[in-house]
């Protein structure tokens, strides 16, 4: 917040009207409008651009030069390319300045990756490890069920409230990136392993406390992010499981048995928030050739005959 303050109170000014832009306009989350300031302030530092906003292919090629000798990932030099554009094109259009410098710019070339993900056997060797005559091992037990039955990332495990289960039905009510919310089914296992969480460990505690947060910690305040890191390994550990195990890992884990399982990729989007399909993607690892599979089984052409291959 400081670096930023550095430049001219007006620039200042226009800083804080683009996070404000993004956050009604496409309902960025605290944490992006947050990594967006450190970019732009980070840049405004690097250049000392305190007078004047105009910059030209000197700096930006410069700018590229330090992201380069920093040895930073191709997809955290895209991003600050990326959000760099977005605020010149912002200030361009409220005659700030003349041209958008970033305009072309090219953001290095992304190598898709597909996360590590346990087998249905693993995940089920962790699932039996936690010991469910006991409050703790309640409580680990539906936090391990909730993260593999949802798909839910661990944000939004962290938020949940008693409101947001809708047992009756099995459905689950998300908060999830942007304040969006979906209604998401978490199945019979996760189901179980609530309903006997609020019954036996939840409830009891309502009269002590007036939280409404599902997931509470030892201390009875909602857990951090690395709480459940440690619950996760911890059972991970205990099964044997020797490879890096972590929240997100139960995430694309649901997703990738999905759709080994046969579901299409726009459910599996939905289920998991995903805005676009690009994104699920690349997160469930579905190849080309499943891809082609669906399109010669659902495409009406292709099922009458007329673009299947001979």
């Amino acid at each position: 917040m400081s670096q930023v303050m550095e430049a001219r109170p007006e620039v200042s000014e226009l800083i804080n009207e683009y996070l404000q832009f993004q956050e009604l306009e496409r309902g960025l989350s605290s944490n992006s409008l947050a990594a967006y300031r450190r970019d732009i302030a980070a840049f405004f530092k690097d250049f000392n651009l305190k007078e004047s906003l105009a910059i030209g292919s000197r700096e930006i090629n410069e700018f590229l030069k330090r992201q380069n000798d920093a040895s930073r990932k191709p997809a955290s030099i895209a991003r600050k390319i990326s959000v760099l554009r977005g605020f010149y094109k912002f200030l361009q259009e409220r005659d700030a300045v003349k041209s958008n410098p970033f305009e072309g710019t090219r953001a290095p070339k992304l190598t898709r990756y597909h996360p590590d993900y346990l087998s249905v056997d693993e995940i089920t060797r962790i699932l039996e490890q936690p010991d469910t005559q006991k409050p703790k091992g309640i409580r680990d037990g539906a936090i391990l069920e909730m993260l593999y039955g949802s798909g839910i990332r661990i944000s939004e495990l962290i938020n949940l409230k008693i409101s947001s289960i809708y047992d009756e039905v099995g459905f689950i009510k998300i908060t999830g990136k942007g304040n969006k919310e979906r209604l998401v089914p978490y199945g019979q296992y996760a189901r179980k392993a609530v309903e006997k969480y609020l019954t036996e460990v939840r409830e009891p505690l309502r009269k002590r406390i007036e939280s409404e947060i599902l997931f509470l910690s030892n201390r009875l305040t909602s857990f951090s992010r690395v709480g459940i890191w440690k619950i996760v390994r911890f059972y991970a550990a205990k099964a044997g499981i020797a490879k890096r195990v972590t929240p997100h890992t139960f995430r694309h884990s649901f997703a990738t048995h999905m759709i080994d399982g046969g579901a299409d990729l726009r459910t599996v989007q939905e289920l998991l928030g995903h805005s676009s399909i690009t994104t699920t993607q690349i997160y469930t690892q579905v190849d080309r050739e499943y891809l082609l599979s669906v399109h010669r089984d659902f495409h009406p052409r292709e099922r009458a005959g007329g673009g299947r291959r001979k």
